[in-house]
């Protein structure tokens, strides 16, 4: 339960066994590779070595191949599927499979020939269709678009804006070409159609008297034959794009087995993306690669005894002075779960300390203290246990639903505490629907609240929330002051956290009715300490004087607990409002048909909306209130070349 000591690798290899290499490195998963250009930045390496060239590009068009083809299948031949994906298993040599990629590829490809088809035809389709819109105003008239003049006259067709007059367009017509005349064909929200036939003597007068309307000419070139008849012959082959498509698709269909087979291969090419970016931080001069990584620290002999598999040589050294080592988080599979709530703020530095086991029962506990309720804790629990038993998700959905299983564990505790059983159901059932039934002696006791109950001593939640809010306080400083002494910072430490301790007992004294005098002692202690950094004697004593002033944020940290109570509160109330919505409608078979509808609409909408604010929350306290006390933050993440899949786990060889 700590952060994983890393170890900077040095590699070289042949390069005949550069992929070989990859492989045991992806499966093994503990080393991740870095960029080796402070490396090309001097002279000497430079001039023995040189980035290596990959297939990166290839790599990464045949995985969006793969992705494109599950895209088709996902349309064309869709599958029922639930809110998750439902992984499932395979073994090492067969996800590895060379044949089975090659088939894999193979069929992708005919899918996406067939997609390409597809968006062919669409295209088509979208030309034919605006031929055919721009055919269709000109059908009244039914002249063949080829005829464009006669012996003695000249056939021009024209558009004119929608709000052009007709009358008008024609007066002009007579004034500038009196023997010429416009026919018109029809109009729409935007244009007027209009056939204008002419003397060719006259032609440029009348264009020229109709040009102040802005007229437009409509060429017809690629056309012959009337409108109706393209338009007849533009529908058939419309049809006949259709059925091609039609058959396209259900060739698509017909690839529905390959379902499963792509989805391997999509996370089979994701791993050789992985491995090709790897290759392209690596440095070679033809016969042998060089790589530099970290290397986890708990898988040391295994890293070793796969090395010793290669004709290289390495070397396994201690993060040197200026080093940023990786963070990993190293924590038994039942804690792994605190990882998102850490993550979510910030991964510890190197050097700091792994939170989760510190947090794990903090944050567990003040999310049940907060929904405190019997009912949902069992739904909470059922809900994130099925989904992980089904689904099997993993990394941080998987960590979500584990964490969601304690959660509802530590709901349904607190709520046995608390009395909270969807809300106050329990009195509401036997005082609206069972009158005169007297209710057993053990559930009133439970409603009542065993403990307390957070509606009826809502002071008595205050004062247990500020209580363990002190409780967490308290372990922050504890913890503060074990780093001291693990970084041999030991007597800074305790100069940090001791003279506090005196001032919170200076003020329960003062409370008490003791006196004044420890609270003077802890006031000097801080003055004579907190200020013991600085480098003048004034300095000093102001920063100790100013270290009073932080009495205040004590105070508002303490303070912050209060949220316990408040959201315990507003959980409790708003299911008491519903239930009470509910009972309205009386003893009467509507009555009791709304009480079940109120009930399953409200609950729902409790539980959903709390649910989202105790869990913010939960965490608001850790990160604000307990990290602020010993936490280093700015960790970087350690990202081994391992295998990373969306929809297979791999039942790795040993």
């Amino acid at each position: 339960m700590a952060i994983v000591q890393m170890k900077r690798l040095r590699l070289i290899a042949l390069s005949a066994e550069q992929s070989d290499l990859l492989a045991r490195l992806l499966h093994i998963g503990c080393v991740e590779v870095t960029e080796t250009d402070n490396k090309l930045a001097d002279p000497k390496w430079a001039a023995l070595l040189k980035r290596e060239s990959t297939d990166l590009g290839d790599v990464k068009a045949q995985t969006n191949a793969v992705s494109a083809a599950l895209a088709a299948l996902k349309k064309y031949a869709p599958v029922k599927a639930g809110l998750f994906i439902k992984r499932s298993s395979i073994s090492e040599k067969e996800f590895l499979s060379v044949q089975a990629r090659t088939q894999a590829l193979d069929a992708a490809s005919q899918i996406n020939q067939r997609i390409q088809k597809i968006a062919q035809t669409h295209t088509q389709e979208n030309r034919l269709i605006a031929r055919r819109a721009a055919l269709q105003p000109w059908v009244p008239l039914g002249l063949p678009l080829e005829l464009t003049e006669t012996q003695a006259a000249k056939l021009t067709y024209l558009t004119f804006p929608a709000a052009a007059d007709p009358a008008a367009l024609r007066a002009a017509l007579a004034e500038a070409a009196p023997m010429a005349e416009l026919f018109q064909a029809g109009g729409d929200k935007e244009l007027l159609y209009f056939l204008l036939i002419c003397h060719k003597e006259q032609q440029q007068q009348a264009l020229e008297g109709l040009k102040p309307f802005s007229a437009s000419t409509v060429s017809f070139k690629d056309f012959s034959g009337s409108p109706a008849e393209n338009i007849a012959a533009i529908e058939k082959e419309l049809e006949h794009i259709g059925q091609e498509r039609t058959k396209l698709e259900e060739e698509i269909t017909s690839f529905a087995d390959w379902r499963k087979p792509l989805q391997v291969t999509m996370d089979r090419m994701n791993q050789e993306v992985s491995k090709a970016a790897v290759r392209e931080k690596m440095l070679t001069d033809g016969t042998v690669v060089f790589l530099e990584g970290w290397a986890a620290g708990t898988q040391l002999e295994e890293l070793q005894r796969e090395l010793g598999r290669f004709t290289c040589a390495y070397e396994l050294a201690d993060p040197e002075e200026g080093d940023t080592p990786p963070t990993l988080l190293k924590n038994p599979k039942w804690m792994q779960c605190m990882n998102m709530v850490t993550e979510m703020y910030s991964l510890p530095a190197y050097n700091g300390i792994d939170p989760n086991p510190l947090i794990f029962f903090f944050y567990i506990f003040f999310f049940g203290f907060m929904f405190a309720d019997v009912a949902y804790g069992i739904i909470i629990f059922a809900i994130s246990l099925a989904i992980t038993k089904i689904y099997h998700p993993k990394k941080t959905m998987g960590y979500m639903f584990q964490l969601g299983q304690y959660l509802g564990i530590s709901t349904f505790i607190c709520g046995i505490f608390t009395g909270g059983f969807f809300g106050n159901l329990l009195e509401v059932v036997y005082d609206t629907f069972l009158p005169g039934v007297a209710m057993p002696g053990w559930m009133a006791t439970f409603c009542s609240g065993i403990a307390f109950s957070p509606v009826a001593s809502p002071m008595t939640a205050l004062l247990a929330a500020v209580c363990i809010g002190a409780v967490h306080l308290l372990t922050g400083q504890i913890i503060h002051i074990y780093m001291g002494f693990r970084d041999g910072e030991g007597v800074d430490a305790l100069l940090d956290v001791v003279p506090w301790w005196i001032v919170f007992a200076g003020i329960a004294l003062l409370a008490l009715g003791m006196g004044p005098v420890v609270l003077i002692i802890s006031a000097l202690s801080l003055v004579l300490t907190q200020g013991r950094h600085e480098k003048t004697f004034f300095k000093k004593l102001f920063g100790g004087l100013r270290s009073l002033y932080d009495i205040t944020s004590w105070l508002s940290d303490i303070l912050s607990y209060s949220r316990l109570m408040a959201l315990m509160l507003a959980t409790s109330v708003i299911a008491q409002v519903f239930n009470t919505l509910g009972t309205l409608g009386g003893r009467t078979v509507f009555g009791v048909i709304l009480f079940v509808v109120v009930f399953l609409i409200g609950h729902v909408f409790n539980i959903g909306v709390n649910l989202i604010g105790t869990y913010v929350h939960a965490a608001r306290l850790q990160y604000l209130e307990f990290f602020s006390k010993f936490y280093k933050e700015g960790g970087i993440p350690f990202r081994p070349l391992k295998y990373d899949t969306k929809y297979v786990d791999i039942e790795e060889e040993k």
